[in-house]
């Protein structure tokens, strides 16, 4: 197959690169078909977690957890394997996957958090707050 500078030179060489990538696909299925044991990878078992979040809790529903990824991501001291922050959408899905639930879109929950009354923006935040004071005081009065 020429791949010179005539008319159809460019047809030619993408038919020509087309071929080989057909060969090398051809060459690979043959590897895997004669030795199989070299293409199966280990099935690793999906992490599935035990913890829910108590669906009509009064201070930590969907929009409480959303509140904790929120203040965690604007926080930026949650990184990745890169070293860097993680966005928020990566956060998001780290609870979804730690408390078995689903965001949705952790956006619009985000906008939910800041639709509150400005005495409700942190509801979540302070009643952690307020139930890590209230354990302090018990434990101090023993």
């Amino acid at each position: 197959m020429s791949t010179g500078r005539g008319k159809n030179a460019l047809k030619n060489r993408y038919i020509h690169k087309a071929l080989s990538l057909i060969d090398t696909e051809l060459e690979l299925l043959n590897l895997e078909i004669n030795h199989p044991e070299q293409f199966n990878l280990p099935d690793l078992p999906e992490f599935k977690s035990d913890l829910y979040v108590i669906p009509k809790s009064k201070d930590l529903g969907i929009i409480g957890i959303a509140e904790i990824v929120l203040g965690l991501f604007l926080q930026g001291e949650i990184i990745g394997k890169n070293g860097k922050p993680v966005s928020e959408a990566c956060l998001a899905r780290g609870f979804e996957q730690l408390f078995n639930l689903k965001f949705g879109s952790i956006y619009d929950k985000v906008d939910e958090v800041f639709i509150r009354k400005p005495y409700n923006l942190t509801k979540t935040l302070d009643a952690l707050r307020n139930a890590i004071a209230k354990e302090d005081r018990k434990r101090k009065n023993q």
